[in-house]
């Protein structure tokens, strides 16, 4: 198998929690998505759908007319507009984060932390507010933690944040071993451990990814390659081999439900 070259640009801390990112605008209908950066001249970003979003995070993947999911695709029962997820703006966080010179192959979304204030509009304009919520040394790799917290352009009414954990793979080791390097913004209680219960489950809920969700989730704007190109998947290294049987496929995760 081959190996993707782990080499990845050094890391200087007080570069990356100081940096300041542009505003975010953008507006959206249940139609499509259109964003342009405030304060930098910025090219759009592919148009996008909403109900193409819920599709793409397995909205009535299992049963098409689901009771609750259908919502989110089609205007039922009367409804004057589809529902819209709470995660649709996590996406256009990677468009804040400037991670061309890292090798795509040696990223992985580690975790997402949503608070979510109010319902999303099924349309608006909406503002993203980014900045560096935590940066961490884990010796092999460093964990980047970017806060996303989506206004009302109108009225700057906050509707939801959210934290997107970011694990670059051989970008560590520009701390201490002995102590190494762990900054964050958030306070230590703001995320509940919960530990595993060692008895059996009170409750089993099985669900089906489906082959190509992680094609359909890619229109909405997570174009990593990790998730569409079988070389690349393969080339990704052993830390993908628990999520797919066969090393010759796409990595069907990277997205958020």
């Amino acid at each position: 198998m081959t190996s993707p070259d782990r080499s990845a640009p050094a890391i200087d801390p007080d570069l990356v929690i100081s940096h300041k990112f542009s505003e975010i605008s953008f507006c959206y209908t249940e139609r499509f998505v259109r964003c342009v950066k405030i304060r930098r001249l910025s090219a759009y970003l592919p148009s996008s759908y909403a109900a193409l979003y819920a599709l793409g995070v397995g909205a009535c993947a299992g049963d098409a007319v689901d009771e609750k999911e259908l919502n989110y695709v089609y205007h039922r029962n009367g409804q004057k507009s589809i529902q819209v997820l709470p995660t649709l703006p996590s996406f256009l966080l990677q468009k804040a984060l400037d991670l061309k010179k890292y090798d795509p192959r040696l990223l992985l979304h580690g975790q997402q932390y949503i608070e979510i204030y109010r319902p999303l509009p099924s349309s608006g304009s909406i503002v993203n507010k980014v900045a560096i919520a935590g940066l961490h040394d884990k010796g092999k790799a460093a964990i980047i933690e970017l806060e996303t917290t989506s206004y009302l352009k109108e009225s700057g009414e906050a509707l939801c944040m959210n934290r997107s954990t970011i694990y670059l793979r051989g970008s560590g080791g520009f701390s201490s071993s002995s102590h190494p390097y762990s900054y964050k913004t958030y306070p230590d209680n703001q995320i509940l451990h919960v530990s595993a219960p060692k008895h059996q489950p009170t409750v089993v809920y099985e669900d089906t990814i489906q082959q190509s969700q992680a094609l359909l989730y890619r229109l909405s704007g997570d174009y990593n390659p990790l998730h569409a190109d079988p070389m690349i998947a393969q080339a990704a290294g052993v830390i993908y081999q628990t999520k797919v049987k066969e090393r010759n496929r796409a990595v069907l995760s990277g997205y958020v439900c």
